[in-house]
Order: structure tokens, then C-alpha cells, then sequence
């Protein structure tokens, strides 16, 4: 019974020039069935192509109507026409139609695939009909080393491979020699035993003994339909169920894997477009904190160093273990000082770097008979500030050599200080609260070394004896324990006084000072006072004019400790990792219930104009960097993935739908922004880890959640860029798409 697959009645197609409207099919009337192998000839421009391309669903027409399958196609809109090439055409082109950087199975597979087969049974398929053209053997070889021969072969055995029922090919012969031809036409014509064969060709002899059927066409209608043996009697044709499979995934694989230097090129370009978003936008939101271009004010807290956070409890109570161990277990804490007070005092025992020492020879005596050399101390602002043995978060060692201070007089120092065993001749100021002729003296020897930081570490009792300094009748007192040398370090200038102010201390009487006693525990054993051994200060109108009304007391180790015993600091100084961690570790520490805040931000209150014009201009230039490098993307992108162009067009003839290749465009633009993004940060992190100096600053002070905002613009940027691709890609291989559709076939959801 015949089968009368294809029916043209009145067929017109137009092509529309500059100037003028060609005519490339004139009123064509043609039936087709299967089992026929027909031979269309005809000269140039005679309309051969257009009837093939108008049969294969790839040329739409604009008058008369085709009917496959006895249904008529007038109204098909572009998703009908690319499901009618998928399931029903295989077309063989004169320029061979195969994708030049895929294998030779790889070009098989993906017909067959797009076709609706399963990946096992494509390629058992895949492999049956590469045997049947001689190219199984190089079935690994790219395409686009392949003879010419061996390229039509190849583009003949992907259209036999799909089982449709109309195989179409353009003048497949144009550009073989004589054999090849052959062996090409007698593919067709046992193609032909079970489907439609329309073969377009300039050289009818070619096909004149097995072609059943010979139409001629001349200026876009048909001179001659001349029957020439009868037509084959088909069997039936197996239509592959199709799978639901993720083939946009398979196609966007298909399009990079054939092209490893473009690919390279793009991943290159994204990671490129990723460091840049990166570095830009990081140092905008840097610049965001406009703290740096504030001069800092000392008078609430002398130590305004960017990295100290100043912690205390809600209700004023002291600090307890409990509390230690829970601040240090906040991320980026790296140290606790207990002795919160003492970090606001400074210390000096390098004289032309830490302090200058100004001494002074004045004459004594009615008459200028005597001479003594007095000394004053300038203290540098950048003198270091005071440091008892740190707490450091579990697992963290501090000592690196010798020993830990075991009392009041030893220190640990850093990799920058002094030997151990050397004695160092510190001096102490209180910046906040003394003037600058008030410094203490003390001897201390180093005991140990330690890789954690630079300049002194002193023993507990120091921050203790400072914080009695600080709250214990400070206006009068200051108070140190007991040492066996205590009378010589006395001699070498102790409390509140100069050397030589101190020279004189063998004319000082002894005397006993009783101070009120203001430990709660020590009240609540029914001590109200403390006498204490002390030297009377010098008369002033004898030299000692920095003493004032000031007391120099050597305490022993029991009056020591009941009056610095209870100071229980409420209030603690953490050290962080750097200034850019700060506002995590303050939301952090607030949210566990104590009060935080950083010296550094309270005292910058001054704003420095031309810091803050510079900040400004920053901000602008990022910005606008930014937007740069965002339409680079956009447009260097719409080139790059303009080379996929012509891959899609194949595809789209041998049944690849308009949905599955903008999603197939979706999935490469995500992969290759994915891979760009970890790419160039890492780049990011390389260049921090290798102290570049912005980046290492960027690094440490975004957040997770800035980072995830860096990487949503660069993927943002890449999607609106894709959205450009895509519109591009369906302007020149899916003209109608997005048109609405006339005529409901009834069909499935198309798959991606």
C-alpha cells in the first residue's frame, strides 16, 4: 500500500534582497512515499536546494501548503518545525553537516541522542552503522581530520544512523571523486529500502541506475517527474520512545569538549572577569568604612591600636575563667589580656626610639657654687604599650624558648628583643593620667622568648600593680612588691622620680604609711587598713621637684597581695587577628551577653579632608572599574560564543531544539562562570597569601556574606550576558523562535 508520506501543493518560497524578491519555488505540486529513492536535478539557482531545505523543515515557505503524514504544516510555529526535523528528517548537506571538533562517534551519538534514543542503544547504533561506512577504526579521530570522503561518510552514516523516515541530502557528492561518489549512492539507495531518500545532485548519471524516480526542476518549478523503476515496498519504521534526559547538559558538554583551546580561552576570560569583580568591588566595600580617614583622639583610650577590643560585662562584674574561655573561643580572637587597664599604659626601654632623655645641668647654691644634672624623659607616641603573659585560644602555645616570668621582675620578650638573661631598665607612663615627669623605673630580667609577637611580656603582677596604681589611692600612691633588691632598685630610680632625684635617698627617713583597705574580702575579714613600710620623698627645695606630695613605698609580699588581690578586672582587652575582623568579632561577642567596642572606632572622631576626598575617589574609581569590566563581559562574551553559531545550526538540522539550546547556553555560561570564579579567587587568595598588600586587606575583611555578594555580580553579569548569547544564537539558527504557536499537535513537553 503506498505510503504517502510528503504532499506539496502549490509550494511558493521567496527570497527577499536588498532590491529585489527572488522567487525559489514557483507553485510546486509534488507527492512523496516511502521506499522511493528520488533523484532531483536541475541547474543552478533551479530551486534543487530550496525544495531540500523546504522538505527538511528548515526553510519555512510562504505560500500553498505541505502535508506530512496527510496533516497539513502551514501553521507550525518554530517548536513544531524542530520537532518535525528531530523525529522525522536526517539530512546529508554538500558541505558535510558534522561537527568538526567532535569524534566520529561523538557526531553519531549526538544524533541519535537528539533523536530520542537512549545513550546504550545510540551507541550500539553508532557502532553498526560506522562499521557499515568503513569508520569504525576511526571512530576516535576528530572529525575535521578526516578526508573529504571520509566526512561525507561520516555525514551519511549519522543520517542513516537515526531511524527517521525522510533522509534528505543536499548534493552530497559535490566535492567527492568518482569512487567515493559511488560508494555514497549506493548508501542511499539501501537507505532507501525502509524510508524516503531525496537526493539533490548536479549529476543525475550518478544515481540513474538506482534511483526510482527522476524530477527536474528549471527557475523554481518542476519541468519533469518521470518514474523510472518501481519504488521499494517499506517496512515498518521504528520510532525510538523518548527518554527524559537533561540534553542541554549533553549538548553544552558536546560544544566545549569539541573545542579545548576555546574553551581554555573562555575559562580563562571568566577567571579574568571573576578577579576583577573581585578586587574591584572587594575594595569598594572596604572603602565603605570611612574609619580611616579620622584622626584618632587618645584621651579616652591612649591605645588606640586597630586590632584591640575592649571587653566588659553588662553588669560591671569581674571577669571570670568562664568568661576568658568563652571570649577566646570567638574566631579571629588571638590573644586576651585580663588586665584590661594595663593596655593603656605605655612602656619604654630603647632610648632614641621609645623615648628621649633630656638632661639638664643646673647650678645650686646662693651663689652658684654648686652644679647638678637634672634628667627629663619624652616619651614617643609610638612607644609600646604594656602586655602581661596573653591567654591564648586552646591549642595555641606561647612560649617558643626559656621559661615563663615567675615573678614580678622577669619578662618574656619577642624574636625583636634582647637575649635571655639581659636586663632591661624599663620605664612605665600612664599617657591618660599622669603628666609626662611622672614615670616609674623598673629593672626586669628576660627569662624566655616567644614567636607570638614583638617588644615585652611581664608577669601578672605587673598588670595588677598597674591597676592598683590606677584605682587604689592613685592620686598619692603607687605601690610594687617587695625584692630582695628592693633597696638597690630604689637606688637606681624607681617610682615617679629621676636617677638623680633618687641619688640622694640615704637622707630619707623611714616611716610607716597606713592606707584604708578596699578589697571586699579583705573587709569581709574585718581588715579596714594595711600599714605599710615607706620613705618620706625628699624636700623639693632640695631637687626633687617632680616628686610633689607624692609617696615612694616598698611593699612586702603580703601587703602586696592583700591590696592588689581583689582587683578583678572587669574589664579585659582582646587582641584580634586584624582590624578588618572587627565588626564580626563585635556582633559576635554582643550577642553573648557582654559589652564590646573598639578603642580605635570610638577615637576616631576628626575627619581628615583630603583622606576623605581620596576615600571618595576610590570609591568612584572601583565603581567604574566595575561597570567596565561588567560590559567587557557582555560584549567580549556575545563574540566568544559566536563561534558556536554554525555548531548549533548542525544540530538544530539534525533535531536539536530551540529550548534545549538556549538551556544547553545556560549550563556553559554557569560552568565557565563557576570554574572562573574559582579560579580567580583563588588567584585572589594566591596573591593575598603572597603579600600583595590590597588583596591580603581584601581578604581578611569580607565576610562569607560579601564574598557571596562579589561572586552574585559577577554570576548576574554572566547571566545577562548569556541572555544576550542566547537571543544572538536564536537570531541566526532559530529565526522563528518565540513565535506562538497556530496549531496544537497534541505533543509531549519537549525535554531539555
Amino acid at each position: 500500500m503506498e505510503d504517502k508520506i510528503l504532499v506539496l501543493k502549490d509550494i511558493k518560497k521567496y527570497y527577499t534582497g536588498a532590491q529585489a524578491v527572488v522567487m525559489g519555488l514557483a507553485g510546486v505540486d509534488l507527492s512523496f512515499s516511502r521506499g522511493e529513492f528520488v533523484a532531483v536535478t536541475g541547474e543552478s539557482g533551479s530551486g534543487k536546494s530550496t525544495l531540500a531545505h523546504v522538505l527538511g523543515g528548515i526553510l519555512p515557505y510562504e505560500n500553498g501548503e505541505m502535508y506530512f503524514r496527510g496533516s497539513p504544516t502551514s501553521h507550525f510555529d518554530s517548536l513544531d518545525w524542530e520537532r518535525y526535523r528531530r523525529d522525522n528528517i536526517s539530512f546529508i548537506s554538500q558541505n558535510y553537516g558534522i561537527l568538526p571538533g567532535a569524534t566520529v562517534q561523538k557526531n553519531v551519538i549526538s544524533a541519535l541522542l537528539l533523536s530520542g534514543m537512549g545513550k546504550r542503544e545510540a551507541q550500539g547504533a553508532a557502532e553498526k552503522i560506522l562499521r557499515q561506512v568503513e569508520l569504525w577504526e576511526l571512530r576516535r579521530r576528530r572529525a575535521a581530520k578526516l578526508s573529504s570522503g571520509q566526512k561525507q561518510r561520516l555525514s551519511i552514516a549519522r543520517a542513516l544512523a537515526k531511524p527517521a523516515p525522510i533522509l534528505i541530502a543536499d548534493e552530497p557528492t559535490g566535492n567527492l571523486d568518482a569512487e567515493n561518489s559511488a560508494k555514497i549512492i549506493e548508501l542511499l539507495a539501501q537507505a532507501a529500502k525502509d524510508r524516503l531518500v531525496i537526493l539533490v545532485t548536479h549529476e543525475f548519471p550518478e544515481a540513474e541506475n538506482l534511483a526510482t524516480r527522476h524530477i527536474v526542476l528549471r527557475d523554481g518549478l518542476v519541468v519533469t517527474d518521470t518514474p523510472l523503476r518501481p519504488a521499494n515496498e517499506p517496512g515498518a519504521i521504528r520510532t525510538p520512545q523518548r527518554k527524559k534526559r537533561s540534553l542541554s547538559l549533553y549538548v553544552a558538554g558536546l560544544q566545549t569538549g569539541s573545542r579545548p583551546i576555546w574553551a581554555a580561552t573562555v575559562a580563562a576570560f571568566f577567571a579574568l572577569t571573576a578577579f576583577a569583580v573581585f578586587a574591584f568591588l572587594g575594595v569598594f566595600i572596604i572603602n565603605l568604612d570611612d574609619t580611616s580617614t579620622y584622626r584618632y583622639d587618645s584621651s579616652a583610650f591612649p591605645n588606640g591600636s586597630k586590632t584591640r577590643i575592649v571587653v566588659g560585662t553588662l553588669d560591671g562584674s569581674p571577669m571570670t575563667q568562664e568568661d576568658y574561655d568563652a571570649l577566646l573561643s570567638v574566631k579571629e580572637v588571638s590573644s586576651l589580656e585580663p588586665n584590661g587597664y594595663v593596655s593603656d599604659f605605655q612602656y619604654f626601654y630603647r632610648e632614641g626610639i621609645d623615648y628621649q632623655a633630656r638632661r639638664t645641668h643646673v647650678q645650686t647654691g646662693s651663689f652658684g657654687e654648686g652644679n647638678m644634672v637634672t634628667t627629663s624623659y619624652v616619651v614617643s607616641e609610638n612607644a609600646p604599650f604594656v602586655r602581661t603573659i596573653p591567654m591564648l585560644p586552646e591549642g595555641r602555645e606561647f612560649l617558643g624558648v626559656g621559661e615563663l616570668p615567675q615573678n614580678f621582675y622577669q619578662v618574656v620578650v619577642g624574636a625583636d628583643g634582647p637575649a635571655i638573661g639581659q636586663t632591661l631598665h624599663v620605664g612605665f607612663y600612664a599617657p591618660s593620667k599622669w603628666s609626662r615627669d611622672n614615670i616609674i623605673w623598673l629593672d626586669f630580667q628576660v627569662v624566655g622568648m616567644t614567636g607570638w609577637g614583638q617588644g615585652v611580656y611581664f608577669h601578672e603582677d605587673v598588670g595588677r600593680f598597674m591597676m592598683t596604681a590606677m584605682r587604689v589611692g592613685r592620686e598619692s600612691y603607687c605601690y610594687m612588691p617587695q625584692d630582695p633588691q628592693a633597696e638597690e632598685q630604689l637606688a637606681k630610680g624607681t617610682f615617679l622620680c629621676s636617677p638623680d632625684t633618687l641619688r640622694n635617698l640615704n637622707r630619707v627617713e623611714m616611716t610607716t604609711v597606713t592606707l584604708p583597705v578596699t578589697d571586699p574580702a579583705l573587709l569581709a575579714q574585718g581588715t579596714t587598713e594595711v600599714t605599710l613600710a615607706s620613705r618620706d620623698p625628699m624636700d623639693p627645695e632640695k631637687g626633687c621637684h617632680d616628686l610633689a606630695n607624692r609617696q615612694l613605698l616598698i611593699v612586702d609580699p603580703e601587703s602586696f597581695e592583700a591590696l592588689t588581690g581583689g582587683l578583678i578586672s572587669e574589664q579585659v582587652s582582646l587582641t584580634i587577628s586584624d582590624y578588618a575582623y572587627t565588626d564580626r568579632v563585635l556582633e559576635q561577642i554582643q550577642s553573648m551577653g557582654y559589652i564590646a567596642a573598639s578603642p580605635y572606632r570610638l577615637g576616631a572622631t576628626r575627619q581628615i579632608a583630603s583622606l576623605a576626598a581620596e576615600r571618595m575617589q576610590t570609591l568612584q574609581i572601583c565603581l567604574t572599574a566595575l561597570i567596565a569590566v561588567v560590559a567587557l563581559q557582555i560584549v567580549l562574551l556575545r563574540a566568544l560564543f559566536s563561534v558556536q553559531t554554525e555548531s548549533f545550526r548542525i544540530l538544530s538540522n539534525i533535531g536539536l531544539t530551540s529550548r534545549t539550546a538556549r538551556a544547553s547556553v545556560l549550563w556553559q555560561i554557569l560552568l565557565f562562570t563557576l570554574l572562573g570564579q574559582l579560579v580567580g579567587g583563588a588567584t585572589v587568595w594566591m596573591c593575598g597569601c603572597n603579600g600583595v598588600e590590597r588583596i591580603e586587606q581584601m581578604l581578611r575583611y569580607l565576610p562569607l556574606p560579601c564574598v557571596l555578594l562579589l561572586s552574585g555580580v559577577h554570576l548576574a553579569a554572566s547571566l545577562l550576558s548569556a541572555l544576550l548569547v542566547i537571543r544572538s544564537m536564536e537570531k541566526q539558527v532559530y529565526p522563528l523562535a518565540g513565535k506562538n504557536r497556530d496549531l496544537d499537535l497534541g505533543e509531549g513537553k519537549e525535554e531539555n
